[in-house]
């Protein structure tokens, strides 16, 4: 399990699976008890519903619950799952399991302070009585921690959790100092904009500006942006806007290294909700061709900032959407 995203993602899928040999429900079993249940569960905890022939929540499971989503999102995230006996692994699957995840969903954005967000939900029906079944709660790791239980109920109201092995621990004060002290962090991304740049009756070039945005909510310090473009394309000379500038420095390169790389000093920040364009591709296209002659742009790129890990993937741009600039300009 690479992350507890991936993990609600795999539980979702197996109400999909269309396999005859076994029920969604025993590949969904199968694979609580067998892969999750064998390792850390560390973004992962089984709840068995108190009273499970009744959808509405008592207070044990608001209690539980509440500590799941601040510890989760006080720590990496994780997947709550309900229905599921936590240290046997055995199922007790809840009636009227819809309107059960309906309430869960409902108060989960009322259990903590600040609100967590992008909390998601989903569930597996069961084959033992009809309508019954089991809810998983995919609970986000927090951009803007520490997350306070604000719930009245037990002896929890205004505790701090996070996560530890397989259990919520009130946060220590170490840890507490640690959360308020997080600043919040960048989000990188590539970003394409595509614009044409004029030519003749046989020949059309088109600029594809490439950049880095920023979809996160802190600033990201002395960026770097690698990239490596595809044949029968290549970085334009002219730069992004056509006069031969740069949106950052260019790091010279080694013998054979066919990666553009580009990075920039502490005088350079990509601030939150900002696209900072870096270098442009040039391309070139006769527009009497038929548009199956229009190669796709691929771009295998590398992305990262100060305190960032490096981003690496691919972005390809279809000969179509070259194909509409020419066309439309």
């Amino acid at each position: 399990m690479s992350s507890s995203n991936d993990l609600f993602k795999t539980l979702s899928d197996f109400k999909f699976d269309d396999d005859s040999s076994k029920s969604a429900e025993e590949k969904f079993l199968s694979y609580c008890t067998q892969v999750i249940g064998s390792v850390e569960r560390l973004i992962v905890d089984f709840k068995e519903k108190r009273n499970r022939k009744v959808p509405k929540l008592d207070a044990d499971d608001k209690k539980n619950l509440a500590k799941a989503v601040s510890g989760f999102a006080n720590s990496g995230g994780g997947v709550l799952i309900w229905g599921i006996e936590d240290k046997s692994l055995k199922p007790k699957p809840i009636t009227n399991v819809e309107e059960f995840l309906s309430n869960l969903m409902q108060l989960a954005s009322q259990v903590t302070d600040p609100v967590v967000e992008g909390i998601d939900g989903d569930w597996m029906k069961s084959d033992r009585s009809k309508g019954s079944g089991y809810a998983f709660l995919h609970i986000p790791e927090s951009k803007l921690p520490p997350h306070r239980v604000i719930l009245n109920i037990s002896n929890i109201k205004n505790d701090y959790f996070s996560r530890s092995g397989d259990s919520f621990l009130v946060a220590s004060h170490t840890q507490l100092e640690d959360m308020f002290g997080r600043r919040p962090k960048p989000i990188l991304k590539l970003a394409t904009r595509l614009k044409s740049s004029g030519g003749s009756r046989d020949k059309r070039n088109v600029t594809v500006i490439l950049g880095i945005e920023n979809t996160g909510r802190g600033v990201a310090k002395f960026p770097f942006l690698a990239v490596r473009i595809h044949e029968p394309y290549h970085i334009s000379k002219w730069g992004i806007d056509a006069k031969c500038h740069f949106g950052l420095r260019e790091i010279v390169r080694g013998v054979g290294d066919n990666w553009r790389k580009y990075g920039g000093s502490s005088e350079v920040a990509i601030l939150p909700g900002t696209i900072h364009e870096v270098t442009a591709v040039y391309v070139d296209v006769n527009p009497n061709l038929p548009l199956s002659h229009i190669y796709p742009l691929k771009i295998n790129y590398q992305i990262a900032a100060d305190g960032i890990q490096l981003i690496e993937s691919e972005e390809i741009i279809p000969g179509s959407t070259i194909w509409d600039v020419i066309n439309t300009n």
